[in-house]
């Protein structure tokens, strides 16, 4: 008995839409096909045995909505169904019943709380600037035009956070790089130095440290703006140094003097984890929560702390971990699939995943794509309880389709407005006007919420 804020969650693997009979499938390698809009009904219990089928369907005939031309208008209960994700009904000459379709309790619409789409986000690195960069001279940003002068040490403290350092360290990794910029010709005279120099010496001194080196991708800019090679991972920099193509040890520095001349440094996150294929896929596999989060800062050691004012720091993008990813996607379908008594097996012995057909599961999500889910949650009061008190069992219908594309210059999918209209005008049909459909967007690069379908 539910006597807990908790809901029983299903998950229904489906298409690009919910025409049963019609509309969009995906077939078995992922593409998605169109074979246009059924007018026809169709059992919930006799759904195609081929492609990705789901569909909305009659509590009480079992036969389907379609939901462009048809949809309800009389508060009555349905029950979303899809087909079985196994290819073969029986497991030896006893166990059978695998193709059976896939079908939720009977949903009253008079007990529906929530409705709601939640799209894919795509992961944004986090981008941080130091010094004069093309993006730290369009946004006007003070002390970033640091002059460096000879015969002086300068510090740059670089911290990394989020959970890719803290699996490989169990703490925040931080490294202080330096830099010395060498003799003055007049040892009484102070002059500037090349301050690229100073950026190029900061960012090897990171790439050789392997506390830092794994977690961020550097671009050095010089004096006239100019991006001083490609942008360098540690694999690409050990890559090139290796074979003597780096482009940082081929810079040559302009002629002076450098007193008004400006040069800066980019560092983006660029972690990538180890991921294991679907041959030996557990779904204890750790999947990151955090992305990168860099935080540089210049140090002085031996200066005035009253008087130093350390150079500038801009955020151009804050970090954003993806979401809708297949691999979070398929852990919750394998959890489905266990409450419903198909259990995927996680032995030593492999091919027991096999013969249990649990491949058929692992195959039915691609773990790297991004996928759009419909929820719908609504509950079932039981009115006779033998207790004496009023209970109610919650229940969260998942519903994965492909995230077909994502519209130019927004992190969200145009989604299904068929299936949308079709659950709201079912909602208001028993005046549930309270609870429309929701939608779960994004948000860009400069953390401005994006308005999902505009």
């Amino acid at each position: 008995m539910a006597y807990f804020n908790h809901a029983f969650q299903k998950t229904f693997v489906g298409g690009a839409s919910n025409v049963p009979g019609g509309g969009y499938t995906v077939d078995s390698t992922g593409c998605i096909t169109t074979s246009g809009v059924s007018t026809t009904t169709v059992s919930a219990t006799a759904l195609p045995t081929s492609g990705r089928i789901w569909g909305v369907f009659d509590a009480k005939t079992y036969e389907s909505f379609n939901v462009s031309t048809t949809p309800p208008t009389d508060c009555c209960p349905i029950i979303i169904a899809s087909q079985a994700i196994f290819s073969n009904d029986k497991i030896g000459p006893f166990h059978g019943g695998y193709r059976e379709t896939i079908k939720s309790k009977a949903i009253n619409p008079k007990y529906v709380t929530r409705a709601y789409r939640v799209d894919p986000c795509p992961p944004i690195a986090n981008i941080v600037h130091v010094g004069t960069t093309p993006f730290t001279e369009d946004e006007g940003t003070p002390n970033c035009c640091k002059p460096f002068l000879c015969d002086e040490t300068y510090y740059l403290r670089l911290d990394i956070k989020g959970s890719p350092a803290l699996r490989f360290l169990t703490r925040n990794s931080y490294y202080t790089a330096d830099y010395y910029t060498g003799c003055c010709a007049d040892e009484l005279v102070p002059t500037a130095v090349d301050p690229t120099l100073v950026y190029i010496g900061w960012a090897k001194a990171f790439f050789n440290s392997p506390l830092i080196a794994p977690f961020i991708a550097i671009q050095i800019w010089d004096t006239t703006g100019t991006n001083v090679g490609p942008s360098y991972t540690k694999t690409t920099y050990d890559a090139a140094v290796r074979a003597g193509t780096l482009a940082w040890d081929s810079y040559v520095s302009p002629a002076g003097p450098f007193e008004d001349l400006c040069a800066g440094m980019t560092f983006t996150g660029a972690y990538v984890d180890t991921v294991f294929g679907n041959c030996t896929f557990y779904p204890t596999d750790y999947f990151e929560k955090e992305p990168v989060k860099i935080l540089p800062s210049e140090v002085d050691y031996t200066g005035d702390p009253c008087l130093f004012t350390g150079i500038c720091v801009v955020q151009e993008c804050p970090p954003r971990q993806g979401n809708g990813y297949g691999d979070t996607i398929l852990k919750e379908l394998i959890l489905s699939q266990s409450y419903m008594q198909n259990n995927f097996a996680t032995n030593m012995d492999l091919r027991i995943r096999e013969v249990t057909q649990g491949y058929d599961i692992s195959s039915a999500i691609v773990r790297t794509a991004l996928y759009s889910r419909y929820y719908i949650q609504h509950s079932i009061p039981r009115f006779n309880n033998p207790t004496g008190v009023f209970d109610n069992d919650q229940y969260l219908l998942q519903i994965i389709v492909p995230n077909l594309s994502l519209a130019p210059g927004l992190d969200i999918a145009p989604g299904d407005s068929n299936f949308e209209n079709f659950i709201s005008t079912w909602l208001e049909s028993c005046n549930q006007t309270c609870v429309g459909f929701e939608y779960v967007g994004c948000f860009d690069c400069q953390e401005e919420q994006i308005t999902p379908g505009g």
